[in-house]
């Protein structure tokens, strides 16, 4: 059987996903505020976006290890042509592999705590991870320049916004929870508000990479199929 991967009706999916999901964490966040129940009937370990190992993030790492595999695919197809592009394709491929790998395992909180025993976590870097996160997204920021300029133009355009909305959320958005969270907690209806919509900014960041992703790999190979074959022994039974 064979499938054909549309890259709009992916993005369209997830878009869809991301809004389901955001839907149950700003109902559970409503009534955890206005219920004495703080865990919601079980909805917060299972919805909460400031959670780690639930739902949200279990799709979050998915939907960035599927950028990461995408990433893996374009590189086979440049892996022959002339010029160093493939080590940047395969270079994106690890980085997002580890992007996944961070989300499932929240690598980056333990990071943070590391690096709070040797500084003051306070204020705008009260999660202290975003110190060594930042700098190290400004050295890949130069690093990549040249290689995101020769892209062709949708596909660049495409990759500074997916790269823009992500950060904003991962670093801008998560920064003002940070202070919010030093100065008054966690348990505030304001600190819930700005991980909420530093999630949405995430999720959204990747969903619009994945269709970038896809698009580029249509327009170098001339269209994603997905093949599935059945066993040799089960090839003669009609099912």
């Amino acid at each position: 059987m064979e499938i054909k991967v549309e890259p709009k009706q992916v993005a369209v999916t997830l878009i869809w996903l991301v809004a389901a999901l955001t839907l149950i964490n700003s109902v559970e966040i409503f009534f955890y505020f206005y219920l004495d129940d703080d865990s919601v009937y079980g909805l917060v370990d299972l919805f909460d976006f400031a959670i780690e190992g639930n739902i949200p993030s279990f799709y979050s790492a998915v939907a960035i290890l599927s950028c990461s595999a995408l990433l893996a695919l374009i590189t086979r197809v440049n892996w022959r042509k002339a010029g160093g592009d493939r080590y940047y394709w395969f270079a994106l491929t690890l980085m997002f592999l580890f992007l996944a790998f961070d989300e499932a395992a929240a690598i980056h909180e333990s990071i943070g705590s590391f690096f709070e025993r040797y500084f003051h976590a306070a204020g705008f870097f009260y999660f202290m991870w975003v110190v060594p996160y930042g700098v190290a997204i400004t050295v890949l920021g130069f690093v990549f320049l040249k290689f995101v300029l020769a892209l062709p133009k949708h596909t660049r355009n495409q990759f500074v916004a997916a790269g823009t909305i992500f950060l904003t959320g991962a670093v801008g958005i998560e920064m003002f929870g940070a202070r919010e969270a030093d100065l008054y907690g966690t348990d505030t209806i304001t600190y819930c508000v700005l991980y909420t919509f530093e999630e949405i900014f995430e999720m959204l960041g990747i969903v619009l990479f994945n269709y970038a992703l896809l698009t580029h790999l249509v327009d170098l190979t001339g269209g994603v199929r997905l093949v599935l074959e059945l066993p040799s022994m089960m090839a003669g039974h009609d099912l």
